[in-house]
């Protein structure tokens, strides 16, 4: 999502007139808080995908594609966490690997949900 409203803000929010003033602050003020928890929201839901596996395991109820889902997830985490931490080389390959996998997560989920 942190990508994708960047790229919403640079390719048609930036070049609104002024007389869509309200809108673009608005989306702005959005994107600013999205950019910001960016880190702690990715937290939360590997958090949260570790809570779901250990309540799906202790009631026998694994399936492949939440494990498939999951491993994902925690390859974007693992990813961010290297990018942010210890290469901090924001135009690495990582960075493309890290929102291709975000987006890959996504199909994942819907898949493992349906």
């Amino acid at each position: 999502m942190n990508f994708f409203i960047k790229y919403i803000n640079k390719k048609y929010i930036s070049k609104l007139g002024k007389e869509k003033k309200q809108l673009v602050d608005m989306y702005r003020k959005v994107m600013r808080i999205i950019v910001k928890n960016h880190k702690l929201v990715g937290t939360i839901a590997v958090v949260s995908v570790l809570t779901h596996f250990f309540i799906a395991f202790s009631s026998n109820r694994i399936s492949i594609t939440g494990i498939i889902a999951a491993l994902i997830m925690a390859t974007i985490f693992c990813l961010g966490f290297y990018g942010t931490y210890i290469n901090k080389n924001y135009k690495g390959m990582w960075l493309k690997v890290h929102r291709a996998l975000a987006f890959s997560l996504i199909i994942a989920i819907v898949i493992h949900i349906v």
